[in-house]
């Protein structure tokens, strides 16, 4: 993957930046150097980079201001920073601000072609969910002619297309990488607890694992927009529950986690949506991964609020309960909680 990939070095010590080159040329990098800012700038509008390395301190155009015009230029150009041991403050900063990653002084080359290689794939994959996106339609006919010519073959690889089409959209923002891994495990740990079959336990986990595709097809400003969204906005991600079946439907295997995946923002009240369904109307896997995927929302860091403590979500769980949740399903859930059978959200 490394080999060709164009590394820009942006460093006012000539030292750094010619050790970086030479070690970055020595692994098949096509490397560059740039003394400061305003230079980097030149240089990325002569010709595009995957990978911009640059320090933090620098005349003219420091790190932090060449970080925010480069997302602006090309969002898709991964920015490492480089920082001092008490900058790290900085560094942490500049990552909620679009910079991939950072490394600290005194660092080894190796950590900096570690750094450089974990962002040129969170690059690729950002590269294959754009490809998705805009070639949706016609991946999901093309698979389905393949499926006439070979079933089995075919489903391996959609699932395999769709699980990285959910990794990928995922791992685009921190804030809920893992979210459909933990959903699926705790869906299929309240669903182990109510003794259903087997066959539903394996269904609850690919709708977990799934329950988001529809996802792909959500405007990204909305999708990561971390205020309140207006009605319009609202409504525009909640189609993202009618898309995911939509995109699931052509394979008659996952037939039955359709409904799991259209209704689980579906309420017992029958206040939620997109169909307004209540109570006995819900299926049992919509109604288990309604409470999975609501309790991880609710335990995981959001760019408007910190995570909820086991305790507060818990609470929460148990005000909702037999308006949002179904109330047989939220005592399970929280009976497992405090198990500590549920695997708490993952750290940012």
């Amino acid at each position: 993957m490394a080999t060709g990939s164009r590394v820009l070095v942006v460093d006012d010590e000539a030292a750094v930046r010619d050790m970086l080159c030479r070690a970055l040329a020595q692994r098949g990098y096509a490397s560059r150097a740039a003394e400061n800012g305003l230079e980097a700038m030149s240089v990325l509008q002569e010709e595009e980079h995957a990978v911009v390395l640059t320090d933090i301190r620098m005349p003219e155009l420091d790190g932090l201001a060449l970080l925010e015009r480069i997302k602006a230029r090309w969002p898709l150009t991964e920015v490492i920073l480089i920082t001092g041991v008490f900058e790290l403050r900085s560094g942490v900063q500049a990552m909620r601000q679009g910079a991939y990653d950072y490394v600290t002084k005194p660092f080894t080359i190796d950590d900096v072609v570690v750094a450089v290689e974990r962002a040129l794939c969170k690059r690729d994959l950002e590269l294959q969910n754009r490809y998705y996106r805009e070639n949706l339609e016609q991946e999901v006919e093309l698979r389905t002619l393949e499926l006439l010519e070979s079933k089995q073959h075919v489903q391996r690889l959609f699932v395999s297309m769709l699980r990285t089409l959910a990794n990928s959209l995922e791992a685009k923002d921190v804030y809920t990488h893992g979210h459909s891994e933990r959903v699926a495990r705790n869906a299929v740990r309240v669903a182990e607890h109510l003794q259903l079959p087997n066959t539903d336990l394996s269904r609850l986990e690919l709708a977990g694992l799934l329950h988001d595709i529809g996802k792909i097809g959500v405007r990204e400003e909305v999708l990561h927009k971390p205020g309140s969204l207006t009605d319009d906005e609202y409504e525009h991600i909640k189609t993202h529950c009618r898309l995911g079946a939509r995109i699931l439907r052509p394979i008659e295997d996952f037939a039955p986690i359709l409904d799991y995946v259209v209704h689980h923002h579906e309420r017992a009240d029958g206040r939620g949506y997109p169909d307004g369904l209540r109570g006995g109307e819900l299926s049992v896997g919509a109604k288990i991964l309604a409470i999975c995927d609501a309790h991880d929302a609710m335990t995981s860091e959001r760019p408007y609020r910190s995570p909820y403590t086991q305790e507060h979500a818990s609470k929460e769980l148990l005000r909702c309960r037999g308006t949002q949740f179904d109330a047989e399903i939220t005592d399970v859930f929280i009976e497992i909680l405090e198990r500590d059978m549920v695997a708490p959200a993952a750290a940012v």
